[in-house]
């Protein structure tokens, strides 16, 4: 009986998690779309600067060699 009764709580346990979990992701989906552009723009400008970034490193490697030691 006691064995029962712990099995019932974890399975309802987990299709309530599992439950909380899709309705969860289906609204940070939805809410992702809405921002297609903005996350798209704010991608860019990431990629330009890491770009930036690696282009500085590649022109001072010497100078950087000394604080990042490999």
């Amino acid at each position: 009986m006691a064995f029962g009764v712990a099995a019932g709580a974890i399975v309802l346990l987990a299709l309530g998690l599992a439950t909380a979990i899709a309705t969860a992701q289906e609204r940070l989906v939805d809410r992702l779309r809405a921002r297609v552009t903005q996350i798209k723009q704010w991608g860019g400008v990431i990629l330009i600067i890491v770009g930036i970034w690696f282009i500085i490193l590649a022109v001072w490697a010497d100078f950087f060699a000394h604080f990042f030691p490999v």
